[in-house]
């Protein structure tokens, strides 16, 4: 395969960047980590016990809270300037959460563990405040229009926003104009779609989850790609990452609504109509106040799967894209990482050194717009990916052109090291150089992908997903034990627990909600944008 993956114009082109004098503006930027992970017993089923009261509040917590089910801890770091600072939190969170979980575990893989049924997956209860009721109606609704199971599955999303000096450059270059909130909210757009061009790359690269427990999939209905290793295991041979497939954190009636992501406005637009419109089938769901929000198509933005989202933080009872709308694009939120099994916080550093780089390659080159066609491609390009990315002869669309799936990661690794080589001053041990070797080493020899890995230590153990996936949580568990907190971190993550209680229960008193009587039915602020895009 010959050429760049990504073409930029010569005229104007950002890839002049690439220049030491911008050096230190492309290093520039804030990272952030969120790690979700379910609680599980020495059964390795899903835990039945409730949120832990010494994490504190799930609702106030501004580090510590769950995701969709009750059993499924999220944790949220602070924002840092440099990736190890953003692990450091990171790993203390977990060292924190290790010391009082006793006969509990987190289970280290993005597919879950052995699954109750559908009515005994208890959804994230966050008390009596009108927001808390607000939080388990909108997880009610996630339940009865995706399924439960779908919803425990897990993840790792990194959230990244690049420094003004280096958008400032671009916005000049690019655009001949200053930095704007508009030019802004444009770059990051244009990168987005760059990202999701060379995307199935870093599905076949990061991809960990081609395992998964038999209880996750109904036997009546079970996927003609799924195989049977052991009488509690199933396995996709040459899937990648399950957790991004059709039977994961995708939905086909999302799919019959492509939102644009060639602009703020056309995005806006997008999601304005998604969360205004009523979807038919989903008025089944009206018979209780509590099952669901509302019957729109998405009952809030949040509710929109993507690989990568723009991200603005909201005020206070704004809405997710009001914010958008009003300040532009702040950060990207990078959703297509699976949990790294044989790490004990689900992420090593050097894939997140990897993402920056590729967002700065998506960033330096030209981004042509998509159109619907190109938009369905992408849609393709992930199913073909997580099912069958492991196929030598895969091929995915890049543009209107059909390519091999390993061409695509070869060429993107070419494409990467003249910004390795900068980023690292051609120091070959330097951060950006190593977390490029590492993936090189598994476009040479494809037994190094994560999910191969996990499928080959089964295969020498002669253990099954639920043996193997306890056995690394037991090491994960004794890993962080080890780590040390200082008694002034444990005692600020302990004022952070009782604090985040004492919160929830000042919000419940003012409202008079801790009463449980004469609740309210809860009023979602409608989107001020609908009316203006």
């Amino acid at each position: 395969m010959k050429g760049k993956l990504l073409k930029p114009k010569q005229k104007n082109s950002t890839v002049a960047l690439f220049a030491n004098e911008y050096k230190d503006c492309l290093l520039s930027a804030k990272h952030g980590l969120e790690r979700e992970s379910v609680r599980v017993n020495e059964k390795v089923f899903l835990s039945q016990e409730p949120h832990p009261k010494f994490l504190g509040s799930s609702l106030t917590h501004p580090l510590i809270k769950t995701d969709f089910a009750e059993a499924q801890i999220e944790y949220a770091t602070n924002i840092h300037k440099t990736i190890p600072d953003a692990l450091a939190e990171l790993t203390e969170l977990h060292a924190f959460t290790a010391r009082s979980l006793e006969d509990e575990y987190l289970w280290p893989f993005s597919m879950p563990p052995a699954l109750p049924t559908e009515n005994k997956i208890e959804v994230g209860q966050y008390g009596t405040s009108a927001e808390g009721r607000k939080k388990t109606i909108y997880r009610n609704g996630l339940g009865h229009r995706y399924g439960k199971k779908m919803q425990t599955i897990s993840g790792v999303h990194y959230n990244v926003s690049f420094d003004s000096c280096m958008l400032s450059v671009v916005s000049e270059r690019r655009f001949q104009k200053p930095l704007s909130k508009d030019t802004k909210s444009q770059i990051y757009f244009d990168t987005i779609r760059n990202f999701y061009r060379i995307s199935p790359a870093l599905l076949y690269l990061f991809g960990t989850s081609s395992l998964t427990d038999v209880t996750f999939v109904d036997s009546e209905k079970s996927n003609k790609n799924l195989q049977k290793l052991d009488a509690k295991t199933l396995n996709a041979p040459f899937a990648t990452t399950l957790r991004l497939s059709s039977i994961g954190y995708t939905s086909k009636v999302q799919g019959k609504y492509p939102i644009s992501v060639n602009s703020l406005h056309e995005y806006a637009a997008g999601m304005c109509h998604v969360v205004s419109k009523t979807y038919p089938p989903y008025k089944q769901f009206n018979t209780k106040p509590t099952n669901q929000l509302n019957d729109y198509i998405l009952q809030l933005e949040n509710e929109y799967y993507s690989l990568v989202r723009p991200k603005q933080v909201p005020k206070g009872e704004e809405r997710v894209v009001d914010a958008l709308v009003e300040r532009g694009v702040e950060y990207l939120e990078i959703r297509l990482l699976d949990l790294d099994p044989f790490s004990a916080i689900g992420v090593e550093e050097s894939r997140l050194y990897f993402i920056h780089m590729v967002l700065l390659y998506c960033m330096l080159n030209e981004s042509p717009k998509a159109d619907l066609v190109e938009m369905a491609n992408w849609r393709k390009n992930q199913e073909q990916t997580t099912w069958f990315g492991r196929k030598p002869e895969t091929k995915v669309y890049l543009f209107e052109k059909e390519i091999l799936l390993r061409d695509m990661v070869y060429q993107l690794f070419v494409d990467l090291q003249p910004i390795a080589d900068l980023l690292d001053e051609n120091d070959a041990n330097g951060p950006f150089s190593r977390a490029l070797e590492s993936q090189w080493e598994k476009w040479d020899d494809p037994s190094l992908l994560g999910a191969t890995m996990s499928e080959l230590d089964l295969k020498i153990n002669k253990s099954s997903y639920r043996e193997f996936g306890l056995a690394l949580a037991r090491s994960h568990k004794e890993e962080l034990l080890q780590k040390v907190l200082s008694p002034n971190r444990i005692k600020y993550y302990e004022d952070l627990s009782e604090q985040s209680i004492y919160e929830q229960k000042k919000m419940e008193t003012l409202e008079g909600s801790h009463l449980k009587k004469n609740q309210k039915p809860i009023q979602i602020k409608p989107l001020k944008l609908c009316s203006e895009v």
